[in-house]
């Protein structure tokens, strides 16, 4: 009887001190990512503003008994008052979770890479994609790559990466079609299967080799490594389109090339943000100045009781005619800025569905609790007056992508912009 006292006793003791040191651990992530989030908003009075759903949440979150649910019970705190761009990771969705820890696998170098003395370049299959109907469908394929090779087509759909189901109808910090995409790339020379719905409703798998795609990589925060990806090319009736990725030196200075050389000639301009993860603050009123001849104010940045109001310094050797800017709900961050900018400039029409509106100047951190952190730190207002942040940009003409459309080789979103340019 005694030593089942003794027993029951020590593991009393043992639970509290599993619980308490649990408990510590939460308190301290949850103060790491409250003072930080706290010190480096814009609203400087942030901590005592929001204080009543500091307390509203943290009885559940001091009850974390590991860092999954820490996460995902301090990523509701942050959450709650409604602004993007405030996240603690790792991310708290299993399936999600899943997909980040493949794609750090595949972009990082690996033995076999140092054993066939292949280069660290960013390699893929060469599909482009978009979501749309709650489907991750094919908008272009690049000729001569795997994928096409392969037989993927326009309009077919993916389901799933290297067994990774992908869910788009679930909604998730960062956009399926961006998950996707970076699945899909990795070391050159590496494989990756991908479950495919062709437009005839067969299903298939089919196993690519990636192929180096002239890109390369770049770190944003502690996101895994990323690569930009460029396309240029003169439409029918001598429309320029062009679409980029990511707001970047190497993409803009692309742009400029293009504009300057390759459609130097061309009558119309379509600038494709879908998609478009957005970057630094500064390119908006860069790429406006190689877009448009005339000054386009960019509205009022907001940092920490600094206004800042870019706008554009247009060159001489900028495109001068008619634009369309493309949008979808998957256009974030400078995307958003760019294509509000240049709207209400008038100085370009907008084609798709509203973006993400998460739309706010941003930080990256590694807490000393080993958790990492994005924070807010400044506001975006547009030239109307309105936000961006949780609002979005709307389209002159809403126009939502059509799978039937791509299916025979055409995008409904591109025909209605070149449609409109041409009476222009």
């Amino acid at each position: 009887m005694r030593i089942i006292l003794l027993l029951i006793s020590i593991l009393f003791i043992a639970g509290n001190i599993s619980a308490g040191t649990a408990r510590g651990r939460a308190e301290q992530v949850l103060n790491e990512v409250w003072d930080e989030v706290s010190r480096r908003h814009f609203d400087k009075n942030f901590k005592q503003q929001y204080q009543k759903l500091y307390k509203k949440f943290e009885p559940a979150i001091l009850k974390c008994r590991d860092d999954k649910k820490l996460s995902r019970e301090i990523n509701k705190l942050l959450q709650a008052p409604g602004q993007s761009h405030i996240v603690l990771m790792p991310p708290v969705n299993a399936n999600f979770s899943k997909a980040m820890s493949s794609i750090r696998r595949n972009t990082t170098p690996g033995k076999n890479r140092r054993k066939k003395n292949l280069p660290d370049l960013p390699a893929d299959t060469g599909i482009t994609l978009s979501q749309t109907d709650n489907q991750i469908c094919v908008t272009r394929v690049r000729k001569n790559s795997p994928a096409a090779k392969a037989g993927i087509k326009m309009g077919d759909v993916i389901l799933a990466v290297n067994n990774i189901i992908l869910y788009p109808e679930k909604k998730l910090y960062a956009g399926w079609p961006l998950i996707a995409r970076a699945l899909l790339s990795g070391q050159p020379e590496s494989k990756v299967t991908i479950r495919v719905l062709s437009g005839k409703n067969i299903k298939r798998t089919v196993t690519l080799t990636r192929q180096i795609n002239g890109e390369k990589w770049f770190k944003l925060g502690i996101l895994p490594r990323l690569y930009g990806d460029f396309y240029a090319t003169i439409l029918p009736g001598r429309i320029g389109y062009i679409q980029f990725s990511v707001f970047s030196t190497p993409m803009l200075l692309r742009f400029r090339k293009a504009v300057t050389g390759k459609l130097r000639n061309i009558k119309a301009l379509i600038i494709d943000m879908r998609g478009n993860i957005g970057g630094m603050l500064m390119y908006p009123p860069w790429l406006a100045a190689w877009c448009c001849p005339e000054t386009v104010p960019f509205g009022k940045l907001v940092i920490r009781g600094t206004t800042l109001q870019p706008k554009s310094f247009p060159q001489a050797e900028c495109f001068k005619g008619p634009v369309a800017i493309l949008i979808n709900n998957y256009s974030y961050s400078c995307a958003e800025i760019f294509a509000a900018g240049m709207q209400d400039a008038k100085k370009a029409k907008l084609f798709g569905t509203t973006t993400s509106g998460k739309c706010l100047p941003s930080m990256f951190f590694k807490l000393p609790s080993g958790f990492r952190l994005q924070t807010v730190m400044g506001s975006i207002i547009r030239v109307n007056g309105k936000g961006i942040e949780h609002i979005g940009v709307k389209p002159d003409e809403k126009v939502v992508l059509s799978i039937k459309s791509l299916r025979k080789g055409q995008d409904n979103v591109i025909e209605a912009a070149g449609s409109y340019l041409l009476k222009q």
